[in-house]
């Protein structure tokens, strides 16, 4: 996706800015935290929700457990073969979305909903 200007805490914004020698500067809070990337994919990206069975490399699944006001992870979805596999930082890298809930379902702060949205290409 193409960068897009405005203020750094405006959901409309998506950029990041580096010092010399690739040192990251600054970041717009769409570009760093995910509801607010959620925010932007859906209200100034035009991104489109889809069901885990049509997800394709690409599109983006964001989760949210069930302790946590809002949507706070997110992950590419780099196949769907066997069930959507997934793309992350953090421990696992690459998992699938069945794996990654049940990575937490006999925890108290479980994933309580996971989106799939597909980003619509900015002209």
């Amino acid at each position: 996706m193409k960068t897009r200007g405005g203020g750094r805490k405006h959901d409309r914004a998506w950029w990041q800015q580096y010092y010399f020698f690739g040192t990251v500067k600054n970041k717009s809070y769409t570009w760093s935290g995910a509801e607010n990337f959620r925010r932007h994919m859906i209200n100034y990206r035009g991104a489109q929700f889809v069901h885990a069975v049509n997800a394709r490399p690409g599109d983006i699944a964001l989760f949210k457990w069930k302790k946590e006001r809002v949507y706070n992870h997110v992950a590419v979805v780099s196949a769907n073969r066997h069930g959507v596999q997934l793309l992350q930082h953090g421990g696992v890298g690459r998992t699938s979305l069945a794996a990654a809930i049940a990575r937490y379902r006999k925890s108290s702060n479980y994933i309580e909903r996971v989106i799939i949205v597909r980003p619509r290409p900015r002209s």
